[in-house]
């Protein structure tokens, strides 16, 4: 027999939370509780718990909800910047590709020496993508026309069926080929390439949560992201950022929009984002107090 288990209402959840010291009108909790849920609307009400379980003094709805806002306009700064990352890795990683092997071979194992759990997911991939582009070729408002359609080889070229790849799909492109074409990619930002695939796992992660509206501003992920070496990227190290919150990828992303995007606004939009929430810990994001002062934040 399937046992049933109580589950609390609206009401008996809105009790719940006033009896733990949440200072709200309970007719607006409850609103807040039917859009959010209870276990999301708590997980950003636990900042404001104290050592008892009850919520800290002072703390109202509108304190979890500015956080909740706040964690919003954060994914969405974040999404923003992982999506002009990957539009960048796969247009260079495309040109290199392109030009080691010609804009047709990517269908060739032997160029994806080091493609990781076996070619035949890549395979599928590129099929999907030939599949989606097929697909819009069959609307005659779409501009792009195919360079050979006989099936003697692939029918678009290898930045066609790039346009098509999600960002996992690009990190295994990435992964895959060799590490000229890994360097060369890398060589657009300064870094090493070994520094370069580890912010790509980071940035991936971090994109992931974004996508499925995650709480992201005090996320710790479960792999750090490395740093260049101290000797000669010392800016990376005065001081170091711990390397597991997301203070390290908002680093990293404004790195490298400022390689690829000079004169972007995107840190100016940071910033105003904390300005507009000043009783945010930077603490809790991985960030030192003085934070702006960084090297890689004060340039």
């Amino acid at each position: 027999m399937v046992s049933i288990v109580s589950v609390r209402t609206y009401d008996e959840q809105a009790n719940l939370l006033m009896a733990r010291g949440l200072q709200t009108d309970k007719a607006a909790l409850i609103r807040e509780l039917q859009q959010a849920g209870e276990f999301r609307f708590t997980s950003y009400a636990e900042f404001f718990r104290a050592a008892d379980g009850n919520y800290c003094p002072d703390t109202t709805l509108t304190s979890v909800q500015r956080l909740y806002e706040f964690d919003h306009r954060l994914r969405g700064l974040c999404f923003e910047a992982i999506g002009s990352v990957e539009v960048q890795v796969r247009s260079q990683l495309s040109y290199h590709f392109a030009r080691s092997y010609g804009q047709y071979a990517y269908l060739d194992r032997n160029n994806f020496p080091n493609y990781p759990a076996g070619f035949t997911r890549w395979e599928s991939k590129v099929n999907e993508a030939i599949d989606g582009i097929q697909k819009d070729l069959a609307n005659p408002m779409n501009a792009y026309q195919s360079t050979d359609i006989s099936g003697s080889q692939p029918a678009f070229p290898i930045w066609v069926i790039a346009e098509r790849m999600d960002f996992g799909t690009t990190l295994s492109f990435f992964n895959g080929v060799i590490s000229g074409i890994q360097k060369a990619v890398a060589e657009t930002l300064a870094m090493p390439d070994a520094v370069v695939t580890s912010w790509l796992l980071g940035l991936r992660d971090l994109r992931n949560r974004c996508a499925h509206h995650h709480r992201v501003w005090n996320w710790h992920f479960r792999i750090g992201v490395k740093t260049p070496g101290r000797n000669k990227f010392p800016q990376w190290h005065s001081p170091r950022l711990p390397n597991q919150q997301i203070g390290i990828l908002l680093t990293i992303c404004r790195y490298w929009l400022n390689r690829i995007q000079p004169g972007n606004s995107w840190t100016e939009r940071v910033l105003a984002l904390f300005d507009d929430h000043p009783e945010l810990p930077a603490a809790a994001m991985g960030f030192p107090a003085d934070w702006r002062r960084h090297p890689l934040w004060a340039a």
